[in-house]
């Protein structure tokens, strides 16, 4: 295991040197209005203040001071807070601790001392020492238990933007509630500053604002908590938030963005030599193309380092090719200069990752999470993201619906809308064929045609799985098919192969399929036992208090065959069902040969929306319920007599 680096601050005093920074606030007077745990049974703690006050100087450096006082009301809560961390830019930017105390419910304060405080390298990139400059600040608070506060005071001064620019996504609130949160922006009164309140879609509070020349105030009082359900939308949506910016316009954002980016696009040298290797052969653009993709894809390491954190700008593309990781700058500026290299258009293009649509007219990179690789052709741009390295090439998971910024070399910048998915471009298509023996025993042979989402789930799950565990993972899913059932082969591609289909398909068999009960037999359609290929969200809460959310719009089908022996006719199978909703169709069909010997049954979902509004989650959740129910899977079957048979 790899030691991470500890880089103690030096304090000159041991402790950290008490300080006033709290803006039109006594915070005696507010420690004894703070409710307790009678008030938020389900609280981990209560923020009674937060205070964040951006100064941008005449020459675009910022000074942010960030206030907090919270107390903890129970034992979960110093789980959750009593470590406060913060990732910054070491090269541009400097956090230090103006006051950091615990008060104790007794009254007693216990103030952070030196080696409680630490710069340390994030966990996500201890392998991948490029990216040193990135430091998480740790503080730890001493004494901290149920009933205390804590008190923190940082500032963070960080160096002017290249072209004197300043930007920001701020967003209110959390999963504990709030009395009261207070940004302040303040600004040469000679810049003009395009912003945008949002008060999420969660309905937690309203934002109040005061504005004068050179500073805007945003202002949210007792914001509740933001109690997280399953399947939610994304938090960037739910709270509050602001959006602030200094640029006149998307070419001003475009413009520095080019900056940064193209001179590190290198077509010569050792990425043309790599270039020319991964492309031998490959005669057309397209091949061309998507040799480039993979290569980048699969052969230079992940890095997940959120993007503007460290700035803008990535390295070389020929030291992204010789380090072999990067993160989504660096992946990007090698695969626009390979594609570059092999004769091809390539443009970098940033997206905001989630289902987060862009406000346009807040122009600023804040508002974006990943850099793609943009492509022109004649039906518009074929988009890339670097990143995926477990899906079939082609497929482009993240970004779907929103707008994506296309940069050129002129420093201009194309607002280019990303589609939405298609339901069948995540599509899972399942087919199972069911032999049924007389004695209730079956050969059960399941097949699968996955793309898209459940495509990536296969290969996620399954591409560096050891002989071992495959082995174990066939034989779970036989005995999960019925009790006692066993592998009797199996197929799998090459799921590293990101060109190929994901092909796996399974023979089971099971012995105790249909359990017979006097001239009777129950057989029930099974589920595919290969988590993959389902969608993985399910309506399961009766009442939701936010938006339902799927991972994709999406497709699956699945159809089962049951071959009947002639001892057997069935005398009840499920009644064919139809549901169409604005944001789902649901179907079902069931029937069997005139001569008995098979049945028939299929199962159709189409997802046509991935958000499911809370005013419409009772009729998606029983539309849902209603096809899932059991007896839409369940199939008697009679055993007929020697004498019926023989008259048959």
């Amino acid at each position: 295991m790899k030691r991470i680096a500890i880089i103690l601050i030096a304090l000159a005093l041991g402790t950290v040197a008490a300080a006033d920074q709290w803006r039109d606030v006594d915070i005696e007077d507010l420690m004894k209005e703070i409710p307790g745990s009678e008030e938020h049974p389900d609280a981990k703690a209560v923020f009674a203040l937060l205070q964040e006050t951006i100064d941008v100087a005449d020459d675009g450096s910022i000074e942010t001071q960030r206030n907090l006082l919270v107390r903890i009301l129970r034992l979960i809560g110093r789980e959750a807070y009593a470590n406060q961390s913060f990732l910054y830019d070491s090269e541009v930017a400097e956090i230090s601790v103006e006051k950091a105390q615990t008060l104790r419910k007794t009254g007693r304060v216990v103030e952070v001392e030196e080696d409680a405080i630490n710069d340390i390298t994030p966990s996500f990139l201890a392998d991948a020492g490029i990216y040193s400059n990135v430091l998480e600040k740790v503080i730890s608070f001493p004494v901290v238990g149920a009933g205390s506060t804590m008190e923190l005071q940082l500032k963070e001064t960080k160096e002017p933007a290249k072209d004197g620019s300043f930007s920001g996504v701020e967003y209110f609130g959390g999963e504990d509630p709030f009395l009261r949160h207070e940004i302040a922006l303040r600004f040469p009164d000679d810049v003009a500053v395009a912003t945008e309140a949002s008060d999420g879609i969660a309905e937690l509070v309203e934002l109040s604002e005061e504005s004068k020349r050179g500073e805007i105030t945003w202002t949210a009082e007792d914001i509740e908590a933001l109690v997280p359900e399953s399947d939610m939308p994304p938090r960037a949506l739910l709270r509050p938030r602001v959006l602030y910016s200094s640029y006149g316009s998307w070419d001003e954002v475009a413009a520095f963005f080019a900056g940064e980016f193209f001179p590190h696009a290198l077509t010569e040298g050792a990425v043309a030599e790599h270039a020319a290797l991964v492309t031998v052969d490959r005669e057309s653009d397209s091949d061309r193309m998507y040799a480039c993709f993979i290569d980048v894809a699969t052969s230079i390491r992940n890095v997940h380092l959120p993007l503007g954190l460290a700035g803008f700008e990535p390295n070389d593309a020929a030291l992204v090719l010789e380090n072999r990781y990067g993160d989504t700058r660096d992946k990007a500026v090698l695969l626009v200069s390979m594609l570059r290299a092999a004769g091809l258009s390539a443009y970098p293009a940033l997206v905001n990752g989630a289902a987060v649509p862009l406000v346009e007219t807040v122009p600023t990179l804040k508002q974006f999470t990943r850099l793609f690789v943009a492509v022109p052709g004649e039906q518009g741009y074929t988009f890339f993201d670097p990143f995926l390295d477990d899906v079939r090439m082609g497929y482009l998971r993240w970004g779907r619906g929103n707008t994506a910024l296309v940069v050129k070399d002129d420093g201009t910048g194309e607002l280019v809308e990303i589609p939405p998915f298609a339901p069948n471009e995540n599509l899972a298509r399942k087919t199972v064929t069911i032999s049924l023996g007389n004695d209730g025993s079956a050969h059960v042979g399941i097949s699968t045609d996955l793309y898209g989402y459940f495509d990536r789930k296969a290969r996620s799950a399954l591409k560096d799985a050891t002989p071992s565990e495959k082995k174990d993972f066939f034989e779970t899913s036989a005995s999960a098919l019925s009790p006692g059932g066993t592998d009797e082969g199996n197929e799998m591609s090459d799921i590293q192969d990101l060109t190929r289909p994901c092909v796996i398909n399974q023979a089971v068999t099971a012995p105790d399929f249909a359990p017979i009960q006097g001239d009777f037999a129950i057989a029930r359609i099974p589920a595919v036992p290969f988590e993959f290929t389902e969608l993985g969200s399910y309506p399961v809460l009766t009442d939701r208090q936010l938006p339902f959310e799927l991972p994709c719009e999406a497709a699956s089908t699945h159809a089962t065959k049951i071959l009947l022996p002639p001892e057997f006719v069935p005398v009840r199978i499920p009644e064919d069902l139809t549901i169409e909703l604005p944001e789902a169709s649901f179907e079902l069909t069931c029937m069997y040969d005139d001569d008995g010997s098979a049945i028939h049954w299929r199962e159709t979902v189409i997802l046509k929306q991935r958000r499911i509004s809370v005013d419409r989650y009772a009729e998606f959740k029983e539309a849902w319920d209603t096809l899932a129910s059991p007896k839409n899977r369940l199939v008697l079957l009679k055993k007929l007599s020697p004498f019926a048979r023989s008259r048959e």
